[in-house]
């Protein structure tokens, strides 16, 4: 079972980091989970190394209970991997 790293960096910034299977759609994946909620991440660092892609997401505005359930739902997405 997988999951993904929240850390908080102020009341309302969150950042989520985890590593994943270096596939075409797992990116997507992520931002189209915040995007279906009405979020813009405020920045957002992925680097794939041979078969492994490091993702971080930075998120403003989130409340703890949305927080929390964007994390739950990032490490739902196949090929979510680890946190780290």
């Amino acid at each position: 079972m997988s999951a993904v790293f929240a850390l908080k960096r102020s009341n309302s910034t969150v950042r989520y980091c985890f590593e994943a299977d270096a596939e075409p759609a797992v990116l997507s994946r992520a931002l189209e989970l915040l995007a279906k909620r009405g979020l813009v991440p405020a920045r957002v660092f992925a680097q794939s190394v041979d078969d492994l892609l490091s993702v971080e997401i930075e998120v403003e505005g989130l409340s703890p209970d949305t927080a929390e359930h964007v994390g739950l739902c990032l490490g739902q997405i196949v090929g979510v991997r680890q946190t780290f």
